[in-house]
């Protein structure tokens, strides 16, 4: 078998760590920089004598240095090598510059500002009528001003004078320090190694020269590759310097940003701190507030849910559902039961217990029905519970309504929770439950009984005959009969049609319904007097008396009224205590202090009402409100406003759409919207998630990384104990529901805000709620919403234990935290409370595990595009892992917990600590030994651990287990798919030799922040391969790396993906599989899309199919034979993926095929294509024509090295051949590429006789001609290239120059002739339009790579070409 050509000397048998390559990196790059010093001043003998003096300089460096080689082998250390000798001499040389010039400015910039505060104690002169007119003086007299010092005028000039020559001051040092970092760069010993990006974009000034030769030459050729090297970091380090400083700005000053004098700096609030932090618009004290409202009403919401799935847990047992679907006697004592519990929860005063009485006769009405004496029991705590709620809830009302007692409203607010008018209707009467709509009315299942409609058919009798003043109407009779019943069909078949009422209160919807109808005003009174409708009607809408709708809708509904009151003036008060201390605050009283608050002058921020917010809150609506008459700024106006779900733009559009107020085409727009993209978004993530038993172990591994990172399972004895409590709290392990010690704990965790926030589900819930799953709505909503209903049902337990997955770890996070905090406290001799522990350990939780309350609202907002899938989870792993680290230091640091400050000083003789509930405590013993630091250092190796180090450990030890080699692992990777390229593989080789892999990433939560840096890794190894330079290398890395980490949030959603397979891309998913031919039948066709989208939808059943085809030994579709261990391991994400070289390449071939022919058509068509018609110029023929070929140079060499590395991994040479022949390649191609040699585009003469024939027609000179020979000459340059060396062709060399002026005419002609100068100057403008024309945009190659971008719109705009 003919011999491959090495992927590269330096990983030949590579088998050095990782961390031993980045070592020897740093060593390495230390070592260069004084090589660097050395050869510098060698290159300048060398240009003085016409020595070599440079060459025996580095000659002795590469054997006094034994780190390079190791540090080449893996790319880390080339990385490493490379930062360390570039970064230390330009931080010098920056040093260094900037400390003269600041030597230089500084006694200049004394006596400057001596002058300027010099003028402050002068008088100051009314110089001009101006200044005499504003100070109501004479010109020339002194300007006073009654109650000031008249120097005090000059104090603000002063200081902006002052200001002013400090800025100029930093502007010249910054501008010295940046020149000096340039000069400090002309020290790199490997500047041709390392590149420029003159070298990565192909041309320009700065590209290196590398033709070597000898003496004076080389070294003047070296030395200005020097200087263009760190002439780029004049360009390079503005922006560096600027990324840093926004990034210091965001840091440091937060919502401030918005104030700022600076321009920048609001810019930076507006578009990259709001949309992308979690308290957005909002400052931190309202942020905080609005989070602790939100955990309250979920704290609240769940433990209604608790009271009612034990009554429905019980009342199930007492009336089984199969007897009530076969006998109707036991679903009407069903009802009547549920109605006895509701009257009864709603008996007396709703502030007291229930009547003893009546729960008496409650318990022996259920005793007589053999109902179980637990059973009985949970049944009356739920009621007494559900009082319990009510009275705590309305207390919490009544103490924040500003001062004002509710009074008789106790027994007002119990009607409306009597009456279901405690919020928007639709959960309490059947008629909206169960109405069907539109071509979907034999749906409808909700029909009055016929003695519900005839009483409310003799409702309206006794209302017509009042009307009418009948005095003789007897309801006995039959008069009026036939108007009341035309009344209430009216009024179901109004009901049919217009569905729930979507905003109005049931109450005004009654009053609207009934106006111009016979009894309307009885109504009206009945309402206003007793709160509630006639029972007639109550009763026509299907009332449902049901304790378990009462106790839920009456605890959220109510919980929102409540804990929106106790927000509202939490808020408040927050807002004095800001503004008394000194500080900004964020409402305002009047239009001045507003002014001065925000800056205005220099902001331009305007006033918003914050009447105008609080107003449109429905939970704010009948309580006072103690930001009345208050002013706020746009941004925080918004930000509450998408806090609390009154939505605008995309959302407004969605929701509004599904809540049925849009009309017209507006409405028709936002179905379609729903229906087609987020209805099946949300239903194939849902499928993907809950449903999905792979992602349940999954998000087990995730969170158990979550501990891990936070260095908790470096104490595992204390860990277990945790986790332990964990599950018992979540009831994880449990089918049913934990016990009341455990609810009530979680209820706590809820309100502290550490639980039920897991970041998918948060997302999913989002969405669900945004497009109202499975809930009434128009049209196709509402047929869907029984199966809809029976799925959430069904999905109910799955969701719960998949946030109770989640939960568990989290609940065991925050009882590790808690004791370390504790520990902590105790050896500083500090009594800290359990609310101040509890609070602390929550707050280091929420940043440090994903919660998806913090996920900033532009990733919120985001769910509702049909890109991205859980967009939500990578910005809190990014937002989580930097709090981690943050965290880590500052314990190593001492510096106490989030929430706690320091006053006083360590070399004092006491410390005061003020705690997170405002208390102060003086510290007892401030030695530095309260295990803050063995805290720190923990969560930073645990962090470090799950980051880096597990999966690096995991693949080298896999490497070692099974004997793969370093190059065995970099060929395997290039025939992984594309989502795997970057991944952490774990390499695995079977008892028969054959090589699989395990993709860890899809299992690491950790791994959205690794894989950046992975990938730019892995770019710098393939550019090592390649021999390209590093900086090219790293450019694509990075390039590369910023596609991963914004993959989640603009790659295409499961459903989208599936719908773009079928319509997008005509039957060929992403990643080239192709579903279905042109020669495919119509039906076939309909089947196989019918399937593929339905998969979209599926849960994730393939892997149990898989195993159960490896348990009775049943081929697969391809006919493998599966194995029943790595099945197992694919549920938890770790099955191990068999390498099938041979076969992918015959996907290669295809894509390899495909790119040469993209290749050809860089020269004739695309964009750029010459042969569209009109003029070309030689030179664009010449420069296309280089183009093509460094295309069809990439495909080329991109091959050659999946060749290579499929003879590493075993294929033999014939059956590669057998691949390419069968597939239509030469076998001289098949060689070439194996060998390496780079086989050139040549035009062909058709494309030559196409350039001729559009030359005749527009009567000029064939350019294809006038190029050919330097074609010729290129063509030549290319054949020389070989595949595993870089494409090195510079098109400048070849471009035609442009022809000499034509000379000036003899002056000796005496006959009237044209002005001499007019026609050079004509001819000028000619040579220069042909000149512009060779470069296809208007200037030259030379034009357009030595001009400033300022230039050469100027020499466009002379040419007329813009």
């Amino acid at each position: 078998m003919a011999e491959f050509l090495p992927l590269n000397n330096a990983e030949q048998n590579n088998d050095t760590a990782w961390y031993t390559a980045a070592a020897a990196g740093v060593a390495s790059g230390l070592l260069k920089i004084p090589e660097g010093v050395f050869s510098l001043t060698a290159e300048l003998i060398d240009l003085g004598a016409d020595t070599n003096t440079a060459a025996t300089v580095e000659e002795f460096f590469d054997k006094l240095n034994p780190f390079e080689e190791i540090a080449e082998e893996r790319s880390i250390g080339k990385l490493t090598e490379v930062l360390v000798q570039v970064a230390i001499p330009g931080a010098v040389g920056f040093r260094a510059a900037n400390r003269v010039a600041r030597n230089l400015t500084s006694k200049a910039l004394k006596a400057r500002r001596a002058g300027a505060y010099a003028e402050f104690g002068s008088k100051q002169i009314a110089r001009t009528p101006g200044m005499a007119k504003l100070y109501g003086v004479k010109v020339g007299d002194t300007i006073r001003q009654a109650g000031t010092n008249p120097s005090a005028l000059n104090l603000q000039r002063a200081l902006n004078k002052a200001k002013d020559l400090n800025q100029r001051s930093k502007k010249f040092r910054f501008a010295a320090g940046i020149t000096g970092g340039a000069a400090g760069e002309a020290f790199v010993a490997d500047v041709e190694n390392i590149g420029t990006f003159g070298d990565m974009f192909g041309g320009g000034p700065t590209k290196l020269d590398r033709e070597e030769s000898f003496g004076r030459e080389d070294a003047s050729r070296k030395l200005l590759n020097r200087l263009k090297f760190g002439s780029e970091s004049l360009l390079i380090t503005p922006f560096v310097y600027g990324a840093g400083k926004s990034a210091k700005l965001l840091a440091s000053r937060g919502k401030d940003l918005a104030y700022s004098n600076s321009k920048f700096a609001r810019w930076l609030d507006k578009y990259v701190r709001a949309p992308l932090t979690p308290q957005g618009g909002m400052t931190k004290e309202l942020f905080g507030e609005e989070t602790f409202k939100e955990a309250l009403k979920s704290r609240d919401t769940i433990r209604a849910k608790e009271i009612v799935d034990n009554i429905t847990r019980e009342v199930d047992n007492i009336y089984p559902q199969t007897e009530i679907m076969f006998n109707k006697s036991v679903a009407s004592e069903k009802e009547k039961f549920l109605k006895g519990l509701n009257e009864i929860l709603f008996e007396g005063n709703i502030r007291d217990r229930v009547d003893a009485k009546k729960l008496d006769s409650l318990l022996d009405l259920m005793k007589k029905s053999n109902v179980g004496e637990e059973s009985r029991q949970i049944i009356v705590n739920g009621i007494n519970n559900a009082r319990g709620e009510f009275t705590n809830l309305i207390n919490i009302l009544d103490n924040n309504v500003s001062g004002t007692k509710l009074g008789k409203g106790v027994e007002e607010l119990q009607s409306l929770l009597k009456g279901r008018v405690n919020g928007w209707i639709g959960g309490t009467y059947k008629i909206f439950e169960d109405q069907g709509k539109g071509i979907f009315k034999f749906f409808k299942r909700y029909e009055p009984t016929d003695e519900v409609i005839n009483n409310a058919t003799n409702f309206f009798r006794r209302e017509i005959a009042k009307e009418n003043g009948d005095a003789a109407f007897d309801i006995a009779g039959t008069a009026y009969q036939k108007e009341a019943s035309v009344i209430v069909d009216d009024i179901l078949r109004e009901a049919s049609l217009r569905g729930k009422p979507k905003a109005l209160k049931f109450n005004e919807y009654i009053n609207k319904t009934m106006e111009g109808k016979p009894g309307a005003d009885f109504i009206r009174a009945e309402i206003k007097e007793t709160k509630l409708p006639p029972k007639e009607l109550r009763e026509l809408f299907g009332e449902v008396q049901d304790p378990r709708y009462s106790i839920f809708n009456g605890i959220t509904n109510l919980s929102s009224v409540s804990r929106t009151s106790e927000y509202l003036k939490s808020v408040a008060a927050k807002n004095d205590e800001v503004q008394a201390a000194g500080g900004r605050g964020f409402f305002w009283d009047s239009e001045e202090a507003f002014r001065l608050g925000v800056n205005q002058k220099n902001t331009g921020i305007t006033s918003v009402k914050v009447d105008d917010i609080i107003s449109k809150l429905p939970e704010a609506a009948n309580i006072p409100n103690p930001l009345a008459g208050k002013i706020t700024t746009p941004e925080i106006a918004a930000a509450i406003k998408n806090a609390n779900n009154l939505s605008g733009g995309l959302q407004g559009f969605v929701r509004q759409g599904a809540a049925g107020e849009k009309e017209g085409a507006e409405a028709a727009a936002s179905w379609m919207y729903r229906n087609l993209l987020l209805f099946p978004k949300g239903v194939s993530q849902l499928a993907k998630t809950v449903f999905s038993i792979p992602t349940h172990i999954r998000n087990v591994i995730s969170a158990f990384g979550f501990a891990g990172a936070n260095g908790n399972l470096f104490n595992p004895v204390e860990f277990s104990k945790a986790f332990k409590e964990g599950i018992e709290t979540t009831g994880l392990l449990k089918l049913g529901p934990a016990d009341e010690t455990a609810q009530a704990a979680y209820r706590e965790l809820v309100e502290l805000g550490v639980v039920n926030s897991q970041v998918q589900i948060g997302d999913l819930k989002a969405l669900l709620q945004d497009i109202r799953f499975g809930q009434q709505a128009a049209n196709v909503d509402t047929v869907l919403n029984p199966m809809l209903a029976k799925l959430k049902k069904v999905g109910s337990f799955f969701q719960g234990k998949y946030v109770a997955e989640d939960d568990t770890f989290k609940i065991a996070s925050y009882v590790m935290e808690k004791a370390k905090l504790k520990s902590r406290y105790a050896k500083r001799g500090l009594d800290v409370t359990e609310s101040v522990l509890n609070r602390e350990a929550a707050n280091v939780v929420k940043n440090t595990v994903p919660n998806y309350a913090f996920v900033g609202s532009a990733v919120r907002t985001a769910r509702l595009l049909p890109i991205g899938n859980f967009m939500s989870f990578p910005s809190e792993m990014i937002r989580t892992t930097t709090n981690i680290a943050e965290l880590g230091l500052n314990e190593m640091r001492h510096i106490p917990a989030a929430g706690v400050r320091v006053k006083g000083s360590n070399l004092g003789l006491t410390v005061t600590e003020v705690l997170a509930d405002g208390t102060e405590q003086v510290v007892k013993n401030n030695a530095l030994d309260s295990g803050a630091y063995g805290d720190g250092i923990k969560r930073l190796l645990g962090l470090a651990t799950f980051t880096t180090a597990a999966p690096v450990a995991l693949t080298e030890g896999a490497k070692a287990l099974y004997d793969i080699s370093q190059d065995e692992l970099d060929a395997l990777r290039r025939f992984v798919p594309e989502w795997s390229k970057n991944s952490t593989l774990i390499p695995i080789k079977t008892e028969d030799g054959d090589l699989r892999y395990v993709d860890f990433s899809h299992s690491n939560a950790y791994d959205v922040i690794a894989r950046p840096l992975r990938t730019i890794l892995n770019n710098i190894q393939d550019g090592q391969m390649n021999d390209k330079q590093i900086l090219a290398s790293f450019v694509n890395g990075v390039n590369e790396a910023g596609a991963e980490i914004m993959n989640p949030f603009i790659s295409e959603s499961i459903w989208t993906e599936a719908a773009g397979d079928l319509t997008v891309r005509g039957g060929v998913t992403k990643d080239g599989r192709r579903l279905y031919t042109d020669q495919t039948s119509a039906g076939d066709k309909a089947a196989i899309r019918f399937l593929h989208l339905g998969n979209a939808l599926a849960p994730s059943y393939k892997q149990f199919v898989r195993l159960a085809q490896a348990a009775t030994e049943t081929p697969d579709a391809r006919g493998n034979v599966l194995d029943v261990g790595p099945e197992i391991a694919g549920f938890m994400g770790l099955r191990p993926i068999k390498v099938d070289p041979l076969k992918s390449m015959g996907f290669k071939i295809s894509g390899y095929q495909r790119g040469i022919r993209d290749a050809r058509r860089e020269f004739t068509g695309g964009y750029f294509g010459l042969l569209k018609g009109g003029s070309v110029d030689p030179n664009d023929i010449i420069l296309r024509y280089i183009k093509s070929n460094k295309a069809k140079f990439d495909v080329q060499q991109n091959m050659f090295n999946d060749l290579n590395a499929a003879e590493i991994l075993g294929v033999a040479n014939n059956d590669l051949r057998r691949q390419f022949d069968e597939r239509q390649i030469s076998s001289e191609d098949y060689n070439n590429l194996r060998r390496g040699r780079f086989d050139p585009y040549v035009p062909s003469g058709e494309i030559a006789n196409k350039f001729r024939d559009i030359a005749n027609n527009l009567g000029e000179d064939n350019p294809f001609k006038e190029a050919l020979p330097e074609l010729n000459a290129i063509r030549k340059e290319l054949r020389q290239l070989q595949l595993g060396e870089p494409f090195n062709i510079d098109p400048l060399e070849f471009l035609i120059p442009p022809a000499p002026p034509t000379p000036p005419l003899p002056t000796s002609v005496t006959s009237a002739m044209p002005n001499n100068q007019t026609i050079t100057q004509g001819q000028n403008i000619l040579d220069q339009t042909q000149m512009a024309a060779a470069s296809g945009g208007g200037l030259t190659p030379l034009e357009n790579a030595l001009l400033s971008e300022e230039e050469k719109q100027i020499t466009l705009r002379n040419r007329g070409f813009a």
